[in-house]
């Protein structure tokens, strides 16, 4: 056709615009219909681009066996997000012959925190997950035989460092229960179903490689005993098609620093999980007696690891990443955290916050009549509470004054205590 015209011959579209192009027609197709219409489910759908003297067709197919896509009102597609994460998976499984190429992935939904985005994606009839961070891409391996659970339709396609399990439900389920349980927490999630394909995604506080996880059906709004399991152990998931390092931050942050051996220390041995954690630059740092806090970030992120030797009796070791921090509300704003060592007469508590990156000191009044110069690093501080603060939960305030260098005032005022 295009001889005739004297025109190009036929082009490949990039990546992009045939994903463009495929949620386009499925946008479409997910829309309720005036009228019903048997449904055919190899149909095809031809594009014409014309710019210039340019026609371009393109040929878009749902694999075979693969409806319409419907409505899911639990899950949504942040499409640039989506293109991103696709794009690096596609980067580490470019080099395997035999995975579907890029041009024929379909991406269902995506689930994302903020430092993991995982993409549901079919491609030949199979899913698949695509998980990126900010310096690594995970790919699910679509031709590896699922570890279904026995009786049922469910299995996990891929668990990850960064806290992802993925996989399939069984069709009949409703929605997925899934409980967790390692050597310092249990967890307990209900996880919407997507469909078709009946495809799940947990986003997991806990480290998969220490964590027990099983599941269910959702059994209803009925309650459930204390220490309760889902009915059936989750296996474990086949080894990914392809994980890499592929986007490392340099340079490097220094950890031959107290603070960074602390945090090295800290985040190995907590059950929580920490995407990226190599990636994280230290903060502001507090040594008690046989224990430590220390706020960490990366960007926009805060989080903090605190832990060590003085819980139980005082030989008892725990640490935990304290990760669900506030929004930010300002400039300067105070962190979330939990007691420190739990031995009787040394129990500690920390005052974390952050402050402009200029900051080079930062003074609090607790009200005791005495103040108190925090430690300080990479726009946070941190400080140990006296004895003899006001115990007035809701009201308490703590005044805050943050220096530059040069002992210019960047800030004064109040921030919460508790």
């Amino acid at each position: 056709m295009t001889d005739d015209l004297g025109l190009p011959g036929r082009r490949e579209l990039p990546p992009e615009v045939l994903d463009n192009l495929r949620m386009t027609l499925r946008e479409g197709m997910g829309k309720p219909a005036r009228r019903r219409w048997r449904i055919v489910a190899a149909a095809a759908a031809v594009v014409l681009v014309l710019a210039g003297a340019l026609v371009a067709t393109v040929v878009i197919r749902e694999p075979d066996g693969q409806g319409p896509v419907v409505a899911n009102p639990d899950f949504s597609l942040d499409w640039p997000k989506a293109v991103t994460a696709m794009d690096r998976c596609w980067a580490v499984v470019e080099s395997k012959a035999s995975f579907p190429a890029r041009n024929e992935w379909i991406p269902r939904f995506t689930a994302v925190s903020p430092s993991v985005t995982v993409v549901a994606v079919v491609a030949r009839g199979k899913p698949f997950f695509c998980e990126t961070t900010l310096m690594t891409a995970t790919v699910s391996d679509p031709d590896a035989a699922p570890p279904y659970l026995p009786g049922t339709g469910t299995a996990a396609l891929l668990m990850t460092p960064a806290g992802t399990v993925a996989g399939i439900a069984d069709p009949a389920w409703p929605q997925l229960e899934i409980t967790g349980q390692n050597e310092a927490s249990m967890s307990l999630r209900e996880i919407p179903i997507f469909r078709p394909g009946n495809l799940f995604v947990h986003l997991a506080p806990m480290k998969p490689s220490r964590t027990t996880y099983a599941v269910g059906p959702t059994p209803g709004k009925q309650s459930r005993p204390p220490r309760y399991q889902a009915p059936y152990p989750l296996r474990p998931a086949p080894e990914p098609a392809a994980t890499k390092l592929d986007k490392p931050v340099f340079p490097v942050p220094d950890r031959a620093t107290p603070a960074g051996e602390f945090f090295n220390v800290c985040v190995e041995r907590a059950s929580e999980v920490l995407a990226d954690r190599d990636a994280y630059e230290m903060g502001a740092f507090l040594e008690g007696e046989d224990v430590g806090v220390v706020v960490v970030r990366l960007g926009g992120l805060v989080t903090l690891c605190q832990g060590g030797l003085g819980y139980g009796g005082g030989k008892t070791e725990y640490y935990q990443i304290m990760y669900d921090q506030p929004k930010p509300s300002g400039p300067v704003y105070a962190l979330r955290t939990e007691t420190v060592g739990r031995v009787a007469g040394k129990i500690q508590n920390a005052y974390l916050g952050v402050v402009p990156a200029a900051a080079a000191a930062v003074k609090l009044d607790f009200g005791t009549g005495k103040t108190i110069d925090a430690t300080v690093g990479a726009g946070t501080f941190a400080a140990w509470v006296p004895d003899g603060v006001s115990q007035d939960y809701a009201n308490a305030k703590v005044g805050v004054t943050v220096l530059d260098a040069a002992g210019t005032i960047l800030h004064q005022g109040t921030l919460p205590l508790y």
